[in-house]
């Protein structure tokens, strides 16, 4: 499999993954406007919160976690998609089986909070 040349030829540098890597910064700012809507949404999970309510949205953990974890997780799914698809890049292999890997961690992440906010 030859991988595609940039310069002149008899140079040996191989262009970046700049699809890749635009689709991966798509999908991020798709995920951060998800994580805003999450955010807006999980502000209304503390409204049944009072003395006596023991749920874990109630506490200060378990603010401070529901409202983290989206934000925690999108980051990690950009840095885990763009930093295996680039090492798979470097090996000459196809970096687009590790985006559905980034989605899923976003997702992930965005479970855990609402997890937190309906327990």
């Amino acid at each position: 499999m030859s991988l595609p040349l940039q310069g002149t030829p008899g140079s040996a540098r191989r262009t970046w993954p700049t699809g890749y890597l635009v689709t991966v910064g798509v999908l991020v700012g798709f995920g951060l406007l998800i994580d805003m809507l999450a955010f807006y949404i999980s502000i209304f999970a503390t409204d049944s919160c009072g003395a006596d309510d023991p749920a874990l949205v109630c506490t200060t953990f378990g603010m401070l976690t529901m409202w983290a974890l989206p934000w925690i997780g999108i980051g990690v799914a950009a840095a885990v998609s763009a930093g295996l698809g680039l090492m798979a890049w470097r090996r000459g292999r196809t970096p687009w089986v590790y985006l559905p890997l980034g989605v899923v961690l976003h997702l992930a992440s965005l479970v855990g909070a609402w997890t937190i906010m309906v327990s």
